[in-house]
């Protein structure tokens, strides 16, 4: 039985996205299935909202983080949906979970993690940048989990290695902005040693 209201939701091309990217992830952000389907993040609220009405997903808010998974029945149809779009060869809005697409997934982080690694070693740092730092870095910790979940239903992926890599890359990098801001505020500290006469 299709309603025209299903009808109305998937017969665009971003309720299909977004709905094939979730079932991608299997759990993940609002944010991070925006920033996949191109869209903005009040757009992709509002179509999630429309899905959530229909029983095909569901949300679950922790802290500031909206997270996103489909129910037994939007599985169902993510699952369709992905044949029906393999079989009208618009391959590239089908289920995004090859090696090839994974491995650019992991590049483009690499790529994103390094600038702000260069950017910490060249920066006077203050405690401000120590903030900043650490809010740069937080959308890619979250894209690293994305990954690893993506890498969890291919068992034995060669990829893995690589998101190890830059799970301890990010740590490190951590740590580095920590020991900054350390340094930074014990030099800022006033000097205690006792005046000479």
């Amino acid at each position: 039985m299709v309603t025209n209201e299903l009808t109305d939701v998937f017969l665009h091309k971003m309720p299909t996205s977004l709905l094939l990217t979730i079932r991608t992830y299997d759990r993940t952000y609002v944010s991070v299935l925006a920033k996949e389907c191109n869209c903005t993040y009040p757009h992709a609220v509002k179509t999630l909202w429309g899905m959530e009405k229909l029983g095909l997903v569901q949300s679950e808010k922790i802290g500031r983080v909206k997270y996103v998974q489909l129910t037994d029945q939007g599985k169902l149809i993510a699952d369709s949906l992905n044949d029906l779009v393999r079989n009208l060869g618009a391959s590239n809005v089908s289920i995004k979970n090859d090696v090839t697409h994974i491995n650019q997934k992991i590049n483009n982080v690499i790529h994103k993690v390094e600038a702000i690694q260069k950017e910490v070693e060249t920066s006077n740092f203050s405690r401000e940048d120590g903030i900043r730092f650490n809010r740069k870095l937080g959308p890619y910790y979250r894209e690293l989990n994305a990954i690893r979940l993506l890498l969890d239903v291919q068992s034995g992926s060669p990829l893995r290695s690589k998101v190890d890599m830059l799970g301890r890359t990010l740590q490190q990098l951590k740590k580095d902005i920590e020991t900054k801001k350390k340094r930074q505020a014990a030099s800022t500290l006033p000097d205690r040693s006792p005046l000479h006469e």
